[in-house]
């Protein structure tokens, strides 16, 4: 029907567009910027000279006795080869005690709030008739029970072991 060029192109030139306007308002934003840089940098300087001069101390202060802990708990010595080990501790606090929320309080009293229905609660959480034993080899509730093996011992067990292995292959 009409002769169209192909590919089809999409070709718009704006009524009141100004090139000379455009480069002159990118120049401008240029320049703009760089005055707030070197705003900012002078008064990143004003701001160094004043109270911040303190606080710069105690920051790199804090950062230093940081390193230095730090770098003391990485040195091994030979003490902790020996150092009895312990069970870690947890400061467990139940959230529920009695069937009422320790946490929710109510927002004018600020008291904890009443217990719903703490017949169905003792229900729900009591333990089975049935009760499953489970038997461990060692007993966690022991205080020696992360102690560690002494040096004189193993040496002792290696030599007999060597001992009956020699024995074994002389014969």
């Amino acid at each position: 029907m009409f002769e169209v060029e192909k590919p089809r192109r999409f070709h718009y030139e704006p009524r009141f567009y100004d090139p000379e306007k455009e480069k002159w308002e990118a120049l401008k934003k240029k320049y703009a910027i760089e005055q707030e840089r070197k705003e900012g940098q002078k008064a990143a300087a004003e701001s160094e000279n004043g109270g911040e001069e303190d606080l710069q101390y105690f920051e790199q202060r804090l950062k230093d006795l940081d390193k230095e802990e730090r770098a003391k708990s990485t040195q091994l010595t030979w003490r902790d080869l020996f150092r009895k080990r312990e069970m870690p501790k947890f400061n467990y606090q139940p959230r529920f005690v009695g069937g009422v929320d320790t946490k929710a309080t109510s927002e004018s009293d600020k008291e904890p709030m009443p217990a719903i229905d703490d017949q169905t609660l003792a229900d729900k959480y009591r333990a089975a008739k049935h009760q499953i034993k489970i038997k461990r080899r060692f007993d966690i509730s022991d205080s020696e029970y992360m102690k560690p093996i002494s040096g004189t011992k193993i040496i002792l067990y290696c030599f007999i072991v060597f001992l009956l292995i020699s024995l074994i292959v002389t014969f």
